[in-house]
Order: structure tokens, then sequence, then C-alpha cells
């Protein structure tokens, strides 16, 4: 799932910056065509194009340099509106209200961007940066006096700009706090799903998880699935003569061996003392005795010092959701009997009957 994600961020920020790219040049072509191009801009949007084509260029040549791209994407775009804003006091007077509107209307991307390119904290502290450095271009604009002719028309443009460009930077910050805090809440649910429907020792479902999952399947019956019934032979024993934190350490080497032996769509689950579930969706009866007994075998072939020496007995069924979950529950049970009282360490099936 990670690396999904992150081919997925690699591919926006590569099309992000192949985007600023394309813009960067029509913007280019375009003002100059029209006449509309300032003096700053001359040499700026040179420098734009060239620094998104090398960042763009790393992205594809050097992937290892990922974040080197991205850092150099960002801080030419933001050097470059920084800068645009210190022009602001010596702009062409004919050229001057397209160009402050352009450059405030473009701004807001550098916050975005950010969020976009860097981590959580990264993406906070280099927004806010920026932010605070135009601000102080536009300061120092004013204080030099260069703006003494221009009238209410430019300084409401400016404001109202850079008002809209704060809410965005709140916006974006507190969105991603918030986000955080949602992302803490979910991990904290999951632990505590995870300790109602999971038993502590073996780290496999419980019975809770297990009838819950019992119970999804009963509401979309949709394939067959075995059930099958492991009990651990004489483990009462083991318990007796070993103690019962060696007898701890015995479910945990049956409960790793029997996960091994498992699909990734089986389920496993501590049933009830030394008894365990699993859960095979989509198999027929003659397939679960196959994997039962591969899974009893691999058991047996555990060593005594490991094992304590008990092996497994099975029970089988299975239930296409259908004629109660309780029914099939007594079943399998009578099946693990069976098992018992054949003499332990072996397979009993008990059909379904044909659902009517």
């Amino acid at each position: 799932m990670e690396k999904k994600l992150a081919a997925h961020r690699a591919l926006i920020v590569r099309l992000l910056i192949g985007i600023g790219i394309v813009v960067a040049i029509s913007l280019w072509t375009f003002e100059a065509s029209t006449g509309l191009i300032s003096d700053y801009d001359r040499y700026g949007y040179p420098y734009l194009v060239t620094v998104f084509c090398v960042s763009f260029a790393l992205l594809f040549v050097v992937p290892r340099w990922q974040r080197l791209a991205e850092w150099l994407a960002y801080l030419g775009f933001a050097s470059y509106c920084i800068a645009a804003v210190f022009s602001f006091g010596t702009l062409d007077p004919s050229t001057r209200i397209y160009t402050i509107a352009n450059t405030l209307q473009w701004m807001p991307l550098m916050y975005v961007t950010a969020y976009i390119f860097f981590r959580r904290w990264e993406a906070i502290a280099a927004a806010a940066i920026v932010f605070a450095l135009s601000i102080a271009a536009l300061v120092w604009v004013l204080a030099t006096g260069e703006t003494a002719t221009w009238d209410m028309i430019y300084g409401s443009l400016i404001v109202n700009s850079y008002v809209v460009h704060l809410l965005t930077l709140i916006a974006l910050s507190l969105f991603v706090l918030t986000n955080q805090a949602f992302e803490r809440m979910r991990d904290e649910a999951q632990v505590l799903e995870s300790a109602a429907f999971s038993d502590s020792l073996t780290g496999v479902a419980n019975r809770r998880g297990l009838e819950r999952i019992l119970m999804r399947h009963a509401e979309r019956p949709i394939h067959p699935m075995a059930l099958i019934l492991l009990d651990m032979d004489n483990f009462k024993g083991v318990n007796d003569l070993h103690g019962h934190l060696f007898g701890d350490r015995v479910l945990q080497a049956v409960v790793e061996s029997v996960s091994q032996g498992l699909r990734s769509s089986d389920v496993l689950g501590r049933w009830g003392g030394d008894e365990f579930l699993v859960l095979a969706s989509d198999t027929s009866l003659e397939d679960a005795r196959q994997l039962a007994d591969r899974l009893r075998q691999a058991v047996g072939r555990l060593p005594a010092s490991t094992s304590g020496g008990v092996t497994l007995s099975a029970g089988i069924t299975t239930w296409d959701g259908r004629g109660g979950l309780e029914e099939a529950l007594r079943r399998v049970d009578r099946a693990l009997y069976v098992a018992k009282e054949q003499g332990r360490d072996r397979t009993a099936l008990e059909q379904a009957e044909p659902s009517a």
C-alpha cells in the first residue's frame, strides 16, 4: 500500500512540475507577444522555466534525487514570486495592474504545493516562511516610497490578495492538523478493535472476531466456506507436566505452524482454550480435508521441545451461509468429536445437508 501511495505521489509531482513548465512558457510567450511582459519577467520566466526543467529532468534521470528535485522546484517558484513582489515598485504603469494581479493570483500555489511536496511539518514551515518573506518584500516596497503614486485600486488589490493568501495558508494548516488528529484517532480505534477481536496470547482472531466474520458471511453467502475445528490432543497433560508458561509457548508455536500452512484468504482464530477454528472461503469438503491433514502433519513435525509432543485432531464441515450458523458449528463440533473418538491425530468430516 505504501509503495502504491509513493508511486501515486511521485506521479502527481511530475505532473505538477510538467504543467508548471507548460504554463510558464505559455505566459512568457503570451505576454511577450502582447507587450504585457514586465522587465522583471523578461528574466524571471527564463529562470523559472530553467528551474522547472532541471527539476523535471532529475525526477526521471536520477529518481533517488526526488526530494532534491522537489525542493529545487519549490524554492525556484517561491524565489520567483518573492522577487516579483520586490519588483512591484518599479513596474511600468501601463502593465502594472496586470503584472501585480497576475503575480498575486499565482502565489497561493506556493502554499498548496508545499503540502504536496513535503512532509507535514516541513510543509507548514515552508509555506509560513514563504508567506512571511512575501510580506517582508511588500513592506520593503512600501517603505521605499516607490508606491506613492499608486491609487486605491492597487492598495485594495494587494490587501485583498494577501488576505486570501493568509486564509489559504490557515485553511491548509488546519486541514493538515485536523487530518493528523483524525489519523491518530483512527489508529487508536484500530488498536482497540484489534484488542477486542484478537487473542492476546497468540495474536490470531478470538471467538468474537471469528463470529463477526461468520455473521458477515451469513449476510452475503456467495461461496461455500469450510470450517475446520482443530483441537490440541493431550494439551492438558502438557500443562500439568511442564506448567502453564510452557503451555503458552506451545500454543504460540502451534499457531505459527498452522498459520504458515494457510492461504492469505484463510482466517485462523482461537475458538477457546486449545481449540482453533480455520475459516477457508470458497473451499470444498475434500480440499478442506487435504488442508487439515497438511496442518496436522506440520504440527506433528515440530520438535517435542517446542510442541510438547501435542498432535491435532480436526473436524470439518462446509457452510454456504444458509441453514443457520449454530447448525454449522454443531456439525463441525460433531466431526471433531468423531476424530477424537477414533483415536485422535486424525481428521473427520461432517457433510452439510443440501439446502432446500
